[in-house]
């Protein structure tokens, strides 16, 4: 590495290395933080503060994801620091602070965008918010004037689904555009229809499912478990 080479490093050389310890999730890089804190970097760039931030927080590390994010001037944090930190809480299931970050980004005049809302929707799927995800759904639609991809549906089924509340999850899927929805969206109905014993949407389900598959038969596992879920105790 180049500090054990005595060779000074530049803030391209961390930004080269930040993203290669993110994917890899090594705990290690705190060493690069340290060294990058003495040398100054991070306090004049804010492209390498943000690869901190994500490596922090998808190593796992929200507590000093957040001990950095605090150090960050207001004036320098922009839409990256803020999405990263949101997406860090989602991660940790830590709905109410993500939403709590969200709506101080806003009130700051930051306009989110398609990501920043992604992560937002899994800290309220995980967070058990469905109201204050379906607020954003809203907001996204409305006031963003942000078209959705099917991630954003996703992440929003699955989070009604996970309520129970089908209906609307059912009513939210038929709602996605044929150019871009997917037969993963009614896989993850069908297993909700199950896990809650529905199964009069069930079968609505596994038809819709049969229909954009082109065959006649659904994975004989997806069936029983929505039989065995209703069928009654001895």
């Amino acid at each position: 590495m180049v500090v054990e080479d005595c060779i000074e490093s530049t803030e391209v050389t961390l930004l080269a290395l930040f993203p290669v310890v993110s994917v890899l999730w090594a705990l290690k890089f705190a060493n690069l933080h340290a060294y990058d804190e003495k040398r100054g970097f991070n306090a004049s760039d804010i492209l390498v503060t943000n690869f901190l931030l994500d490596s922090y927080a998808k190593c796992g590390c929200i507590e000093s994801a957040l001990r950095l994010y605090e150090e960050i001037s207001v004036e320098r944090k922009n839409l990256v620091s803020w999405t990263f930190i949101i997406t860090g809480f989602a991660m940790r299931a830590m709905g109410k602070e993500a939403v709590e970050y969200f709506n101080s980004m806003e009130q700051v005049g930051l306009k989110p965008n398609q990501v920043t809302l992604l992560s937002i929707f899994n800290a309220c799927s995980h967070g058990g918010l469905i109201d204050e995800g379906l607020n954003f759904f809203g907001k996204m639609v409305d006031e963003y004037e942000i078209a959705l991809d099917i991630k954003h549906y996703g992440c929003l089924i699955d989070m009604l689904a996970r309520a129970g509340r089908l209906e609307e999850a059912e009513n939210m899927a038929l709602e996605i555009p044929s150019n871009i929805v997917n037969v993963v969206i009614w896989r993850t109905l069908l297993g909700a229809c199950s896990f809650h014993g529905n199964v009069e949407m069930g079968e609505r389900v596994t038809k819709k499912i049969l229909e954009m598959e082109g065959t006649t038969c659904l994975c004989p596992t997806s069936l029983l478990g929505l039989e065995g879920a209703v069928m009654p105790r001895k």
